[in-house]
């Protein structure tokens, strides 16, 4: 299975365009995060709605899981992203386990980045059906990455585990402690950096949605060079959760492998005012042909 961003996890995508509010020296509201230490300056809560295409027709099911975002930064400017999305057994079709972890952080000139993701590599539903049959008993895969960047060099290696139980979102702090004393590194890569790369997906989205007149931007993700294109922006309002919401932006991005050439498309409606603003407020992204899935905001903690 290629470990790529777009095979974290459905919408690993969506938040890591947004700048870090500041945080006051001496915030007490601010808490730690288990991967990256920094404190949490904001956070919100998503619905997921999964689609699945069988033959010609879509097919959806709602409520089927959920997802957090966290906005992380300190007094000294270093800043983080924190995303954990995935699907609920209890609630999803076939109690359906696939989720991912994501944080991300800049510490003056090094950035890191440890992603999570429960292994996948299913093709098509025929696929899905099969893994899910074999998932029954037995062991169960997570991949993970960890990445660090510093002085133009991009280092990333690729961990595997192994774990008894079928772990879910919630389980993430476990998880977390399993890879830390149980993980196999299956490979290391290491690569210079061109003048002008950022240094990670999320940079790259920050970057772009600070700048949107540079259209593109490039960076490195698990040692591999990428850009991100700004394809479309539109200023839009829309209905969703039972709330109506004004003054959005509507941006139809693309992720390109500048090896492979693999383009990848993804959406994200976000606020431009107020409280909402650069908070993403619908998602949608497809990174199969037969399946897609849409984030809706809801801040309701209780139903992650």
């Amino acid at each position: 299975m290629r470990f790529t961003h777009t095979a974290v996890a459905a919408a690993l995508l969506i938040a890591f365009m947004f700048s870090v509010p500041g945080v006051e020296a001496g915030d007490t509201a601010a808490t730690k995060t288990a991967a990256t230490g920094l404190p949490v300056v904001s956070e919100h809560y998503y619905r997921m709605l999964a689609k699945v295409r069988p033959l010609l027709f879509w097919m959806s099911r709602d409520n089927v899981g959920s997802a957090r975002i966290a906005w992380l930064g300190d007094e000294h400017g270093s800043k983080g992203f924190e995303l954990l999305i995935g699907s609920d057994p209890a609630r999803a079709p076939r109690k359906i386990n696939r989720w991912g972890y994501i944080a991300e952080e800049l510490r003056g000139s090094t950035a890191s980045t440890l992603g999570v993701m429960k292994q996948s590599n299913e093709e098509s539903i025929e696929d899905a059906k099969a893994k899910l049959a074999s998932e029954v008993s037995g062991t169960h895969a997570f991949k993970a990455i960890r990445a660090t960047t510093a002085n133009g060099h991009a280092t990333a290696d690729v961990l595997t585990l192994q774990a008894r139980s079928d772990l879910t979102y919630r389980d993430i702090g476990s998880l977390l402690t399993l890879i830390d004393g149980h993980a196999s590194r299956t490979s290391t890569n290491t690569v210079n950096l061109p003048a002008g790369m950022k240094a990670g997906f999320l940079l790259a989205l920050a970057d772009l949605m600070a700048h949107p007149k540079l259209k593109s931007v490039p960076y490195v993700y698990n040692g591999k060079f990428h850009t991100l294109h700004l394809k479309g922006l539109d200023r839009v309002s829309m209905r969703g959760s039972g709330r109506d919401y004004a003054d959005l932006a509507r941006a139809r991005f693309e992720t390109e492998n500048q090896t492979t050439r693999e383009r990848t498309p993804f959406e994200i409606t976000y606020g431009t005012s107020g409280d909402l603003k650069e908070v993403p407020v619908h998602v949608m992204y497809q990174p199969k042909w037969w399946f897609q899935v849409e984030l809706f905001l809801e801040d309701d903690p209780k139903k992650f």
